[in-house]
């Protein structure tokens, strides 16, 4: 199976470069610091200034941003290699100390008079920059003194960041044994999880019943871990003014608090559909269900796909709906940007990376055979053509916020979807409509849980001071009889599964992007059908358009308006028409 080439930014982990660039990163940020500290406060501030002071960060930004891609790249490959683990340490602590020198821009900009800054979003020379104006004036009542920018930068590693390190290697140094068809296995995790797709309800069983188990065995670090990631970031909202720590958040991701409010709240009134689905799978399967069973195989002999024969599916439907993504796709695999391999020591999950817009995104993924992963691929791709797409943008307006960073992935499912479903058989194409729902459910019902837990449990921790172990297993457990009521049982071993999920760990509120974007996916998509080949030129600019705009405003060129509480439900209106009503 594929892995990636990173000699795309060095030749080994011992380049002298890396150090070298670094080092040029930290010089030029403490020149900038010098040529502007004083400039960009300046009444007399005029727009060309402000120009080159965008201009010359970007420069600095993106020699350093490849830098420490490389590190996190090189590192996520094998996290157990030491040498990985000092080379990303180094970079973080370069980076910490760059974003120290770099703190004053945004105290000393928002110095200008309201006045001022609107001048300068309505100038024609800072007419690229419009947006990133438009987003400091919104953000001025919560960016803080530059000393307290400085210490709360210098304190990032020491503080959230390395427990997020400490979570991330704990995680990935675990191997479980398993029999399996009647031989002991040596398994990751990603390798674990996919069992949950195993034919055999007792192989499905214990092999969540062991992964869970091993997560239960580091409680007291892992809940001492969650407990001061929740209070390091909620402290971090407070002294920044939020109303909420989710605001902190929302604020980042560019949409509005009740906008979030009605999204999950929708969501979860339409947690029906989900007891509907689990208990028509029950009398499909003849079985009554547990957690560790909701993604069985509909099927007794479970296809398993190649990863060349992933690679055709998944290009042949990008391909299909337009000829420029097909190749943005393929590239990928020419440049060896993939990296599909399960190996010990290897981060799990999936993601795709890129920090500068060059075009050139990589891809991570753990390929074990089976239709999810096609679908994951589908999805990393996404992300991927978006990167390359939105590349046109400066990099102040490269990365689109979280509840747009996931449309394109989620689209790109979609495509992959509608092209494998008429190559199926009758029983293939139920089994694989059940999957799709099953998939749609954990982006979309699962995700909002997870917020929902994320939500009680930083104002459980706020309110108490700490949570317990206990106390966040037995939320958890709440919120999963609220997603799935009496449709499947719940094994005591789920209570505890909030401490395998990585992003409530690495990137508190998350979550809810996913079904944000996943209900945007299910409007767009449905739009696309709509109009066919008419809608690919809005869509590219859609995505081509990265962060140069809030995400209210980009979609209102298609034709969304997310204000609505009717819009949101028309998603779920969708998986009625297109997916359940399609069950026998």
């Amino acid at each position: 199976m594929p892995t990636w080439d990173l000699t795309f930014f060095y030749n080994s982990p011992h380049d002298e470069r890396i150090k070298i660039d670094l080092e040029e990163g930290f010089n030029k940020a403490k020149q900038l610091k010098q040529k502007y500290y004083s400039k960009l406060s300046d009444p007399s501030l005029t727009s060309s200034q402000m120009k080159e002071f965008f201009v010359e960060y970007e420069d600095l930004v993106t020699k350093v941003g490849l830098t420490a891609q490389y590190a996190n790249l090189i590192y996520a490959a094998d996290t157990s290699n030491e040498l990985y683990q000092k080379l990303a340490a180094v970079c973080d602590d370069y980076l910490a100390k760059i974003e120290m020198e770099l703190s004053f821009s945004k105290p000393s900009i928002l110095k200008q008079s309201e006045h001022k800054l609107i001048e300068f979003m309505e100038s024609e020379e800072l007419k690229d920059y419009r947006h990133v104006i438009e987003k400091l004036l919104k953000s001025k009542q919560h960016v803080l003194s530059e000393d307290a920018e400085k210490v709360l930068a210098a304190m990032y590693n020491s503080s959230r960041g390395g427990f997020q390190d400490l979570y991330q290697r704990l995680t990935s140094s675990y191997i479980f044994e398993i029999e399996v068809d009647g031989m002991i296995r040596t398994l990751t995790e990603p390798q674990m999880r996919s069992l949950r797709m195993h034919p055999d309800k007792d192989v499905r069983r214990r092999a969540m019943k062991i992964l869970l188990d091993r997560y239960e065995k580091d409680q007291l670090v892992i809940e001492k871990t969650y407990n001061s990631i929740v209070k390091n970031y909620d402290t971090e909202a407070s002294l920044r003014n939020f109303q909420e720590p989710i605001s902190m958040r929302n604020l980042e991701n560019e949409v509005e608090d009740e906008i979030v409010k009605t999204v999950i709240e929708v969501t979860t009134d339409n947690s029906p559909l989900v007891h509907r689905y689990y208990n028509w799978k029950t009398q499909k399967m003849g079985l009554t269900l547990t957690l560790a069973d909701i993604y069985a195989p509909l099927m007794k002999e479970r296809k398993e796909y190649s990863f060349d024969e992933a690679k055709e599916i998944v290009l042949d439907a990008y391909y299909s709906f337009d000829e420029e993504f097909g190749q943005i796709a393929e590239y990928f695999f020419t440049e060896k940007r993939i990296d599909s391999d399960i190996r010990k020591g290897k981060r799990g999950g999936a993601f795709t990376s890129y920090v500068v817009p060059n075009k050139k995104p990589f891809i991570l993924m753990n390929y074990t055979g089976n239709m999810n992963d096609i679908m994951t691929l589908a999805h990393e791709l996404g992300h991927g053509i978006h990167g390359v797409l939105a590349s046109k943008q400066n990099i102040w307006n490269f990365h689109p916020p979280l509840v747009m960073a996931e449309v394109a992935s989620v689209f790109g499912e979609m495509l992959v979807m509608d092209a494998v479903l008429p190559t199926l058989s009758e029983e293939e194409r139920m089994a694989f409509i059940a999957s799709k729902i099953e998939d749609t459910f954990a982006t979309m019902f699962r995700q909002n849980m997870f917020a929902r837990f994320e939500i009680t449990s930083h104002k459980m921790i706020s309110d108490n001071g700490s949570a317990t172990w206990k106390e966040l297993s037995d939320l958890y457990n709440q919120e999963l009889k609220i997603m799935f009521g009496d449709s499947v049982i719940i094994p005591d071993e789920y209570h505890f599964e909030w401490s395998s999920i990585p992003h409530m760990f690495h990137t508190p509120f998350y979550v809810y992007a996913y079904n944000f974007a996943n209900l945007l996916v299910l409007a767009l998509y449905e739009q696309y059908k709509i109009e066919g080949k008419s809608f690919v030129p809005k869509y590219k600019e859609l995505l081509s358009s990265g962060a140069s705009d809030s995400p209210e405003k980009l979609l209102q060129r298609v034709g969304i308006d997310i204000n609505q509480k009717d819009f949101w439900k028309k998603g779920f209106e969708f998986i009625e028409k297109e997916f359940l009503s399609k069950l026998d």
